[in-house]
């Protein structure tokens, strides 16, 4: 188990608050939240302690992620460059190009998978199956969306990214976030006065696991179309070889008749001249024999 931090300094705002807090291990969230609040309470800071108390704690992906992001902060570079290339082979539809691309992203994702369970196993955790899978999920959905490496890279992740596209928030005080500061400051101080935050945490966690199936689904939904446009690709490819390979027969058989025809006249000339040469030597033969007779007369 990796050694207690309690000496981390006082968060000077949310995002450094979630970065100290959202790659702990999670069986101390709760604890260093809690201490994070009253350290910036005591620096004065009561709307930062505020804050920090509506971080959630994030799920054992999304924390991965950010231990990954902690332990390797350029680790998702090369998933960025490689999203782009896929982007221009896209555009230019190069074929060739995204199933060469497509294999290193593959080969890509899971070497930073392997990453991610080595950084988690460093903080003391072993990750599951389930878990994993979702890692490399996020890693996939990033390799196609330039907004979730950025999200990914910061380390503030609550949520793991299962899909590229608009909508998904799962990242504290960055792009899509769920609710800005504010808002989240006022809600806990609701929370505090109403005492309502057992139904709202029930409701959420609800909310969060219909969330997260909807997200698998839309996931395994994307992979199949992913693959399905790569078979789409590949066929295409394919067809295009076929009909270039039937013009070049076309071709070759047109030249084949003109060759077939061409020697067709060679074989009835050569034909007409072995006959003339025949009865040349037959007329030779008998004008031999006729000269022989005359002579034994």
């Amino acid at each position: 188990m990796p050694e207690d931090r309690d000496d981390t300094p006082p968060p000077t705002d949310l995002a450094a608050a979630a970065v100290a807090l959202l790659s702990r291990p999670l069986p101390t969230f709760v604890a260093e939240r809690k201490r994070l609040a009253t350290t910036a309470r005591e620096h004065g800071d009561t709307d930062l302690a505020a804050a920090i108390l509506t971080l959630r704690k994030p799920s054992v992906a999304a924390w991965a992620l950010n231990v990954l992001a902690a332990h390797q902060p350029t680790a998702l570079d090369e998933l960025e460059h490689l999203g782009a290339e896929l982007a221009t082979a896209q555009g230019a539809g190069d074929a060739a190009a995204l199933r060469s691309l497509g294999a290193d992203r593959r080969a890509l994702v899971a070497r930073l998978v392997d990453t991610t369970v080595a950084a988690a196993a460093e903080e003391g955790a072993t990750l599951s199956p389930a878990v994993v899978e979702t890692v490399r999920q996020s890693l996939q959905a990033a390799s196609a969306d330039a907004e979730l490496v950025a999200q990914l890279s910061t380390g503030r992740l609550t949520d793991a990214p299962t899909s590229s596209g608009s909508g998904w928030g799962g990242v504290v005080g960055g792009p899509g976030a769920r609710r800005d500061d504010d808002a989240e400051v006022s809600e806990e101080r609701g929370r505090q006065t109403q005492g309502d935050a057992p139904d709202a945490d029930d409701r959420r966690r609800r909310l969060l696991e219909r969330l997260g199936a909807a997200e698998h689904e839309a996931e395994i939904a994307e992979g199949a179309s992913e693959e399905a446009n790569s078979l789409l690709d590949d066929s295409a490819v394919r067809r295009a070889d076929l009909l270039r390979d039937r013009e070049d027969l076309a071709r070759r058989l047109d030249e084949l008749d003109a060759e077939l025809t061409d020697a067709a006249r060679e074989l009835a000339r050569r034909q007409r001249e072995a006959d003339r040469a025949q009865r040349s030597l037959d007329a030779a033969r008998e004008e031999t024999d006729r000269l022989r007779a005359a002579l034994d007369e």
